[in-house]
């Protein structure tokens, strides 16, 4: 996904973004709390993305943030086939974001 190109759309629309990586929750969790507040400010919207299950980034996201992630396995095919089959494209994560702030 082409996060940088969405960002600047998103940004045109007046919608601030900020992408964080987070690869590890472990790891994100064992540095001091000031920096994962630096990272993730408390009273932000959350909008997470994962190729895995929604609920290993529930932690992360929150519970009224917005989980882009698989709720099923076995597929096979290219991946840039099942990335656009299942949404994992800039245009669906910029619909998505824009549906979590109602806009």
């Amino acid at each position: 996904i082409d996060f940088g190109r969405r960002c600047r759309t998103l940004a045109a629309e007046g919608i601030a973004v900020r992408v964080v990586s987070v690869p590890s929750e472990g790891l994100f969790r064992d540095q001091p709390r000031s920096y994962q507040e630096s990272v993730l400010p408390a009273g932000l919207p959350r909008y997470g993305l994962t190729s895995g299950l929604p609920v290993t980034l529930r932690g992360l996201v929150g519970e009224s943030g917005t989980i882009h992630g698989f709720d099923h396995f076995g597929y096979s095919a290219p991946f840039k086939v099942l990335d656009e089959k299942f949404g994992y494209n800039g245009a669906t994560v910029a619909a998505e974001v824009k549906k979590m702030l109602g806009r």
